[in-house]
């Protein structure tokens, strides 16, 4: 009879236990969430990026929390997109309740100025579509969409003084190199250990560590941001490479590169021009390797692409062996 007793005892108390508890499936979504893009703005500029922040209301009238782990956007200017991406920022609405998230994004405030043709300072009109992607337990994904339009001011960006010039993010422009393209750069310039790599424009430092620990040659790593200098630095020290890499705050227009055996580049078009004289001066049989961009009027020896498993889009390199040719134009 007593176990009897604590058998129904057990089973009531197990009852009472899922009675108290609400699962996924027990909730009812008689309204959806609901989602309002209520301003857009700049939450400040770097040397090389700009931080946008969206500032969205989202109702959530259900009894558990709400997963934002995704927002995708586009921006147009009068009728024109010039940027869409996806960011990744995992908030959380808590239940029954309507509240302003801030997300942000950080872009490339250099690409941003060209893709617009506006200046620092200057007011554009946008019009910004979201889409807000949830997780709400028992329904699986929802996406809710929010849109607003307006004008907002374009920032001034910082500057930076190095020998005596000075710079600003329309000059210094930051954007790593997937790794699998850095490997293919160093296997396409053929690095050996008796071989001293110049990196220009090093930004954290990847490609000159890479040469250094997978083919044991010296490396050097110049670039104008201070910032940039200090990531590259700890990148040396993490990989232990201090003895064959040194890293150096310069301008690389400055720079006598006479010494180098292998240049690698992933600057812009422009800047790649404004070095052919300095190319120019390079040893016979010296390599220079570009990521994505080209040298105008200069000849490569060979052109390869390759698909990065980092972010899954084509990516193309560039070899050049000096001394350089010139294109004829054919």
């Amino acid at each position: 009879m007593k176990a009897i007793k604590c058998l129904i005892l057990s089973v009531v108390l197990t009852a009472a236990f899922f009675a108290g508890c609400e699962t996924s499936r027990d909730i009812q979504y008689d309204r959806e969430p609901v989602a309002h893009l209520e301003a857009m703005r700049f939450g400040g500029v770097e040397l090389d990026y700009a931080t946008l922040l969206f500032d969205v209301e989202i109702d959530n009238p259900y009894r558990v929390s709400l997963p934002v782990p995704r927002l995708r956007y586009a921006l147009t200017s009068d009728g024109h997109t010039f940027l869409t991406a996806t960011a990744f920022d995992n908030v959380t609405v808590p239940p029954n309740t309507k509240m302003v998230l801030t997300l942000p994004d950080q872009v490339t405030y250099a690409r941003l100025l060209r893709a617009l043709d506006g200046e620092p300072g200057s007011t554009i009109p946008f019009k910004a579509e979201l889409t807000l992607s949830l997780d709400t337990p028992g329904s699986g994904w929802i996406n809710l969409h929010a849109e607003n339009e307006g004008e907002i001011v374009l920032p001034e960006p910082p500057e930076i003084k190095v020998e005596g010039k000075t710079y600003n993010a329309v000059d210094v422009v930051f954007v790593p190199t997937p790794r699998d393209v850095v490997d293919k750069m160093l296997e396409l310039a053929e690095v050996r250990k008796d071989d001293l790599l110049y990196d220009l424009g090093c930004g954290d430092g990847r490609i000159v560590v890479t040469a250094a620990s997978r083919y044991g040659c010296m490396a050097e790593g110049f670039d104008i941001d201070p910032r940039r200098v200090e990531e590259s630095l700890e990148n040396v020290r993490k990989n232990n490479v201090g003895r064959l890499v040194t890293i150096e705050q310069k301008d690389i227009f400055t720079l006598d590169l006479s010494r180098a055996d292998v240049i690698t580049l992933f600057l812009l078009p422009s800047l790649n021009a404004n070095l052919i004289p300095q190319l120019e001066k390079l040893k016979p049989g010296s390599r220079i390797v570009s990521h994505s961009f080209a040298m105008d009027g200069i000849k490569p020896d060979k052109v390869v692409t390759l698909i990065s498993r980092e972010d899954q889009c084509e990516h193309t390199i560039y070899l050049w062996t000096t001394p350089l040719k010139k294109e004829t134009g054919e």
